[in-house]
């Protein structure tokens, strides 16, 4: 279980959004001095920019850059540092586009986003970071052109669907009130199952750390309350979701066993939801346990999404299923 739950959270959360639409490399190094970059993005295909879609994270993501996240304010040690690691890799790649005789433009090379919740005006002041009236969005700030730099102040964006995306790597009530929105996304949103199951597993390891009793600060504290009752909701949605489809399926086909299939479906859906959602929090579930888990009735499969909450291991799992029997 990683110490750092906010940076493998963001390791895990770009490269599922961005994925699709190119290569994305997480903890990514640099130099011999081994810098670690969190997620590096070199688009293949277009990145959609639309609010349904990736909306503002799409139009950062263009080009290849570079994304550094920072869970507390980011200070001014740590921009320079981003920059190091910024011109490390276009040093690298310019020295190979010489070997290979490509013509080399400003444009062709990677940039470089930092995400804070915060920043001082101070620092913005020092950087000369600036917002451009032609990106047309609150909250970004750019440093002078030659750098190829922006700082997204994450919680200076508006409060809007085309933002919902960076917002979720806020802190807070900004962080928060966007996984409420998050969840209140239209089941079939194309991204919304898998960017909760990432934030789920956030859940997983922020419980972790305060299970072994290691400090956590106040933010975080209420944060774990706040997923942990969106969770058991999200759950039960689910369920009933799939109960709902089952039975709308059934209905269609007009015959008994249309319905019983219908349901089935329904209930395989919830059995591999809560099975992924499992093997985040205490590792892969063998083919046996996970037959266990398929037999279950829905109540049963809603009272275990809660249950896996507590779960430490594999034997509180293996327990909680024998208790059944």
């Amino acid at each position: 279980m990683t110490q750092f739950p906010h940076d493998q959270f963001v390791k895990e959360y770009l490269p599922q959004l961005l994925g699709q639409y190119g290569e994305v490399k997480a903890a990514e190094t640099v130099s011999s001095e081994r810098r670690e970059i969190d997620v590096f993005f070199q688009p293949h295909h277009p990145v959609p920019t639309t609010p349904e879609t990736l909306g503002l994270l799409g139009r950062l993501a263009q080009q290849s850059c570079l994304f550094e996240a920072f869970r507390n304010p980011v200070v001014e040690m740590q921009i320079k540092g981003c920059l190091n690691k910024l011109l490390d890799v276009q040093l690298a790649q310019e020295r190979d586009r010489h070997r290979e005789n490509l013509k080399v433009s400003v444009g062709s090379l990677p940039c470089l986003w930092i995400l804070s919740p915060t920043v001082s005006v101070k620092i913005l002041a020092a950087f000369k970071a600036e917002p451009k009236e032609s990106f047309g969005s609150q909250g970004i700030y750019f440093l002078p052109d030659a750098l190829q730099t922006g700082i997204i102040v994450i919680h200076q964006l508006p409060v809007t669907l085309e933002t919902l995306w960076l917002r979720l790597l806020g802190r807070g009530s900004v962080q928060e009130n966007a996984i409420a929105e998050l969840k209140s996304l239209p089941l079939e949103h194309p991204l919304r199952t898998n960017a909760l199951e990432l934030v789920y597993g956030l859940l997983s390891m922020l419980q972790f750390k305060q299970q072994k009793r290691e400090k956590l600060d106040k933010a975080d504290q209420e944060l774990i309350m706040k997923l942990a009752t969106f969770y058991k909701e999200q759950v039960a949605q689910e369920v009933a979701q799939g109960r709902k489809q089952g039975l709308e399926q059934g209905l269609e086909q007009g015959l008994e066993q249309g319905l019983e299939q219908g349901l089935e479906q329904g209930k395989n859906q919830e059995v591999a939801l809560i099975c992924r959602l499992l093997t985040r929090k205490i590792g892969e579930i063998s083919p046996e346990l996970q037959t266990q888990i398929g037999n279950l009735s829905f109540q049963s499969l809603e009272d275990l999404g809660e249950a896996l909450l507590d779960f430490q291991n594999m034997n509180d799992l293996i327990a909680w299923l024998a208790h059944l029997t």
